[in-house]
């Protein structure tokens, strides 16, 4: 656990969320999926560093490089980078890697190891932007991504390294479980059943993580998925899920997330050991329909807007792609899969798998704010504790 605020921003985040910092449900599904790069909000609301910073970005290059790159209202101003494995305020805690004029700058020579964090600081100002790349870069778990640097609709940005969603971590390379290790994981929450866990391995977690089991079915979509291409047979496949049935069928499953006591269950305590001051992964099989429904509930929560929420949830059909082009590759060239379009909804997801859950939660509550205390059990303090531990200004 990390105590990472100071007096000021205790105040200002305070006196924010007085004057309404509730969670939205209005705005429409993002049509484009995220970038590697993310961008981050000015530290500070006031300030020299305002007028010659406006955001940040960072992305990966070659050999364990980083491209940091900004923009502002003056072009050409001298800016310091900082780089720092702890998320808080890279320029105190960490090392000056690059100054330019240039609006870019390419990090080379850290630690490949660990997760990095960048400030990106005018020269003789105080203030400054803290960026990182989205994804974590875990070796074996493709989706593994920090859930920081998204914007608030009321101008708040989501803290880095704090929240973390990820697919199995079964598979993690030594490299993979070392760059977990980096993180400050107080705890890990699996979503996966006992079956899932079983074929693809228990969480491979750094020393000292509590391990957590909150158990959420997927409704069944590796059994539609193995019944599906275990017949080898093109008309069997297509009347399983062919015509929209494959996508239909996690719609229905989202669905479920809202509807599914139990379910909501799960839900509601990873967001109540977020509110208690944790720093969490959470995660299940692929990272993409459960995981991305938690995502979406912690983003909403904290007045990120719908679009925003929305291409993160759609980003895990880029971060997915070497390993779903490479599972369709291998049941085209077995032959046991004719049309790999037929199978391809059950492996990424699409809008309107988060379409069915928005909508239940509206059918269901009349709000997302209504869904948040009747539906999940979080009450108007550990609402105000989420958004003070997550958000900075």
């Amino acid at each position: 656990m990390r105590a990472r605020r100071t007096r000021f921003t205790t105040i200002a985040l305070a006196s924010a969320l007085t004057f309404g910092l509730a969670a939205s449900s209005a705005g429409t599904s993002a049509t484009a999926a995220e970038s590697e790069a993310v961008a981050a909000a000015p530290e500070s609301a006031a300030g020299s560093s305002i007028a010659s910073i406006l955001d940040a970005s960072v992305a990966n290059g070659a050999n364990g490089s980083y491209t940091v790159s900004w923009t502002g209202l003056l072009a050409g101003a001298q800016m310091t980078v900082y780089a720092s494995t702890d998320p808080r305020d890279p320029a105190r805690s960490g090392t000056k890697v690059a100054t330019s004029r240039s609006g870019s700058a390419v990090v080379t020579g850290l630690d490949p190891a660990k997760r990095w964090y960048f400030k990106v600081v005018p020269y003789g100002a105080g203030y400054g932007v803290v960026a990182a790349t989205r994804g974590v870069g875990a070796q074996g778990a493709l989706n593994t991504r920090d859930l920081g640097g998204y914007r608030t609709e009321f101008g708040l940005v989501v803290r880095y390294g704090e929240v973390f969603r990820s697919d199995g971590l079964g598979k993690l390379t030594e490299a993979g479980t070392a760059k977990l290790a980096s993180l400050g994981l107080d705890g890990a929450y699996d979503f996966r059943i006992s079956g899932e866990a079983g074929s693809n391995g228990p969480n491979k977690l750094p020393a000292g993580v509590d391990s957590f089991n909150l158990p959420i079915s997927d409704g069944g979509v590796l059994g539609v998925v193995i019944a599906a291409v275990s017949s080898g047979d093109p008309v069997k496949q297509q009347e399983i899920l062919g015509d929209g049935k494959a996508a239909k069928f996690l719609e229905d499953v989202n669905r479920s997330f809202v509807t599914d006591p139990a379910k909501r269950a799960q839900f509601a305590q990873v967001l109540k050991a977020v509110a208690s001051g944790d720093t969490v992964l959470f995660n299940c099989s692929s990272g993409k329909d459960r995981t991305g429904w938690m995502s979406a509930v912690i983003l909403t929560a904290l007045g990120v807007d719908r679009e925003t929420v929305y291409r993160d949830f759609l980003a895990s059909n880029d971060y997915l792609k070497p390993a779903i082009d490479g599972t369709i590759a291998q049941m085209v060239a077995s032959g046991a899969l004719q049309d790999p379009e037929l199978i391809r909804p059950m492996l990424g997801v699409q809008r309107s798998y988060l379409d069915a859950a928005f909508d239940e939660v509206q059918k269901q509550y009349g709000s997302f704010d209504r869904y948040l205390r009747d539906g999940l059990g979080i009450d108007a303090v550990t609402l105000a504790q989420l958004k003070l531990r997550l958000l900075t200004i």
